[in-house]
């Protein structure tokens, strides 16, 4: 691991996930030209993504992690990867939170309300934070039906909001969870997927968060950075090891 100022003053930082070679830089460039357009259909269309000189970088095995900075109340990330799976196994893992817990830093996760893997789902996160106070929030998600059809499946978009409402929480075990611990401020953003070939996927991730109570801004920025690139690799041995409940589409 290690981090880089860019030019225009945005931290950087990449880690190694796919083997070097997988794809070169011209042809991740022509493919993702090709689908250009689907940006528009974006839930988040105006998200930040990988510059040329990071797309080299991902092409060269990389994960690309670039903190824009702190703005109305929040910071946002984003990062930029290749994963060597086909982007039906890729998804399926993405959407089954409820199994994520043993993956990602997410020690519980419940399904408020909605079905497991569809659109609208509500889902309870708990997060531990060492040193300090543990975070809590419910997951909104939205599986963007018209870029993936408009595509034939061949690019994904998984966004999502956040609420903070306890009385969202029904459940005996929920209530116990969220005592435990704290609200975010809240949480925002995107997957992004494009199909490469039947053996790799090409993902964009975008967040913009607000921890909530009283965290350093530094801790802030290290604390979305940081989750981002172990989220990222996290699904993918998810991926990898289990058998997601989600269909493969």
């Amino acid at each position: 691991m290690f981090g880089e100022v860019r030019g225009d003053g945005l931290l950087a930082l990449l880690w190694c996930i796919a083997p070097a070679g997988a794809v070169t830089t011209e042809e991740l460039s022509a493919r993702l030209a090709e689908v250009e357009e689907t940006r528009q259909l974006r839930v988040w269309a105006s998200a930040p993504h990988p510059s040329e000189t990071e797309l080299r970088k991902i092409a060269g095995g990389a994960v690309v992690t670039t903190l824009v900075g702190a703005s109305g109340g929040g910071t946002s990330a984003y990062a930029g990867a290749i994963v060597p799976m086909d982007i039906g196994h890729f998804w399926a893992a993405l959407n089954d939170e409820t199994r994520h817990p043993g993956y990602t830093a997410v020690s519980y996760s419940e399904l408020l309300s909605g079905r497991i893997c569809q659109s609208g789902r509500r889902v309870l996160q708990f997060l531990p934070v060492p040193m300090l106070a543990d975070r809590w929030w419910i997951g909104v998600l939205t599986k963007n039906s018209k870029i993936m059809t408009a595509s034939g499946g061949a690019v994904r978009e998984l966004s999502w909001t956040s609420s903070v409402d306890p009385a969202e929480v029904g459940s005996a075990s929920g209530q116990s969870i969220i005592s435990q611990g704290e609200p975010i401020g809240f949480t925002k953003g995107s997957w992004f997927l494009v199909a490469l070939d039947q053996r790799s996927t090409y993902l964009e991730y975008y967040i913009k968060s607000d921890p909530g109570g009283s965290i350093p801004s530094s801790m802030a920025s290290m604390f979305v950075t940081k989750g981002v690139r172990e989220t990222i690799l996290a699904i993918q041995k998810f991926a990898t090891e289990a058998t997601p409940s989600c269909p493969i589409e």
